[in-house]
């Protein structure tokens, strides 16, 4: 037994963003007073935009006010919410990946930059789609959390955001809090800020990789993947489609 940490975007699900989706849905709803815009573009500039990932990962200001209820996957009444609805597919082959990983009894872990009330409707998405595969199990949740007040957003990061470094910490806590040998896990991300998660564990995985990433994993010898929305097909399902190609010729 061991266990596997996913990124989320651009390695289970195609990009944009998570946040940057939900951002464009809760402006449609318009639950994001334009003055928070503002607010956010100010607190960049006071943070600084040399490294905008930083930023991007930190400053959180566009919420500001926002009733923690927006980002519910569920409305008061139990119907799936607006949000829900909204959330991109899994790849075929990445929700493959993690019911193999669940086969072995690995430990299933979402590591995110994304908001934790995002990742966490993406964990029970996953978990719909294992057990329509016929595994029960539960995932666990490493993202962003939200300084909350009153009960509605505060704009700022509670502890530290969940990108480059903290993503490998965090993997190291969870291990080590399991009992598990690191050497006995496996990692998955598609960006260069990934490679503090990927180093850490004993089976690391390129997915889908920004050009960044993919000179790292070149360098260090790890096996890269590339995800798409295509269908997962079985070795024979794969004879027969060429078969079938072969006498259309």
């Amino acid at each position: 037994m061991g266990a596997a940490f996913f990124d989320i975007d651009g390695t289970l699900l195609a990009k944009p963003s998570l946040e940057r989706r939900y951002f464009r849905e809760l402006c449609r709803q318009g639950k994001i007073p334009a003055r928070n815009c503002f607010v956010w573009l100010r607190e960049a500039m006071r943070i600084g935009f040399r490294d905008m990932r930083v930023a991007t990962h930190t400053n959180k200001m566009y919420l500001r006010g926002v009733t923690a209820e927006a980002f519910s996957s569920r409305s008061a009444n139990g119907t799936s919410s607006s949000l829900e609805n909204v959330a991109p597919e899994f790849f075929p082959a990445a929700v493959q990946r993690v019911w193999w990983h669940a086969l072995r009894a690995d430990s299933i872990v979402l590591v995110s930059g994304t908001l934790a009330p995002l990742a966490e409707i993406m964990k029970y998405a996953l978990e719909r789609e294992l057990l329509w595969r016929g595994v029960e199990t539960k995932i666990s949740v490493l993202a962003t959390q939200l300084e909350i007040c009153e009960g509605r957003w505060t704009g700022r990061v509670a502890g530290a955001a969940m990108f480059g470094e903290e993503k490998a910490r965090a993997a190291r806590e969870f291990a080590s809090s399991r009992n598990i040998s690191l050497a006995q896990c496996s990692a998955y991300g598609d960006s260069s800020l990934d490679r503090w998660m990927l180093a850490a564990v004993g089976h690391p995985f390129a997915v889908n990789s920004t050009s960044r990433l993919r000179r790292i994993a070149c360098l260090r010898g790890w096996q890269m993947l590339e995800w798409t929305h295509c269908p997962v097909r079985t070795a024979g399902e794969q004879r027969a489609l060429k078969f079938k190609d072969e006498a259309a010729r």
